[in-house]
């Protein structure tokens, strides 16, 4: 099957080309194309989350990681009176890496347990779910940014399925979802309220 170096090189091209021909056509200015190629890139590597040793796991860990040992730093660095807030820095540094490394655990540990290799990541709900959340996320950012997010982070996850599927011509990766129909209708009546409350927001 594809690695990861195969998966994220044909996302960057793709991404890439979108987002070129998205300038040139509708006008996406620097800001729309940064984040629609950004939003392209990851979602090459989006549906191999579900596997326990892929490197897209690890990045996603590391990255929730991260962002809440920013948050961490941000808060317990401000004025306050809730935990004798702001704290030095020797104790500030030691809570950010503390965060990291419990947070990217149980990001981690989830993911693991909830998924299987191929199963609910590796279907056809999930580029739509992904460029959901991505629509969500810029939302303030105007209509077109939006629609320049939604459409290039759709077009990176499926690089992957459809790489996956040109390897692997018995393996299905534009499934509904899978065999648990519990499972799948779960996924898709969130993938329809994600980008549901994306496109409200929008018109709002």
């Amino acid at each position: 099957m594809p690695n990861f170096e195969c998966h994220i090189s044909v996302a960057a091209i793709t991404s890439a080309f979108c987002v070129a021909f998205g300038s040139a056509k509708f006008g996406w200015d620097s800001s729309a194309s940064s984040l629609a190629f950004l939003a392209g890139l990851s979602g090459g590597l989006v549906p191999d989350l579900d596997s326990d040793a892929s490197k897209s796991l690890r990045i996603s860990g590391a990255i929730v990681g991260l962002g809440v040992a920013a948050a961490v730093v941000g808060y317990v660095s401000s004025p306050g009176q809730f935990l004798n807030r702001p704290w030095p820095a020797q104790s500030t540094a030691i809570a950010a890496i503390g965060s990291f490394f419990l947070f990217n655990a149980i990001f981690v540990e989830i993911i693991k347990r909830r998924t299987k290799h191929r199963g609910l990541f590796h279907s056809f709900a999930v580029p739509f779910l992904y460029g959901g959340l991505w629509a969500v996320m810029v939302s303030s950012s105007g209509g077109l940014t939006v629609m320049a997010v939604w459409l290039v982070a759709i077009v990176g996850v499926f690089t992957h399925l459809l790489l996956d599927a040109g390897q692997s011509m018995s393996f299905n990766p534009l499934k509904i979802a899978s065999d648990d129909i519990s499972a799948s209708t779960r996924l898709w009546v969130l993938t329809t309220l994600v980008n549901f409350l994306a496109f409200t927001r929008l018109t709002l």
